[in-house]
């Protein structure tokens, strides 16, 4: 059945969730959001949050990965997604990251059912 939408809200409801499973989509990405969540840290490294998904990945038994190569995935695959959807703040040139704040991180992570 179609109803009449005229303020675009079911468009608008559809688009949010198709970004939200794109941004769910990753099991790195869906670390890194754990990460930045449970952090008392407002503010962290590049260096910091590669080392912390390295260990975790590898208590998980998922073989290694150097820090190196998850940094340079955080770096441009990510965290660049993430900062387009307003999810964190990425500066590459200091290679900072912080979270908005506006709690957007926590809407997202409701939606994996943690």
């Amino acid at each position: 059945m179609v109803t009449d939408d005229p303020d675009g809200v079911a468009e608008t409801t559809a688009q949010s969730q198709a970004e939200q499973l794109e941004l769910l989509a990753s099991k790195r990405r869906q670390t890194l959001l754990e990460l930045l969540a449970t952090s008392a840290d407002d503010v962290h490294t590049l260096e910091s949050l590669a080392t912390a998904i390295t260990q975790t990945e590898q208590g998980a038994d998922l073989g290694a990965r150097p820090a190196h190569r998850v940094c340079l995935f955080l770096r441009h695959v990510h965290l660049p997604k993430l900062d387009a959807a307003d999810i964190v703040e990425y500066d590459p040139q200091q290679n900072v990251v912080e979270c908005t704040g506006d709690g957007r991180l926590d809407r997202l992570l409701d939606a994996t059912g943690r």
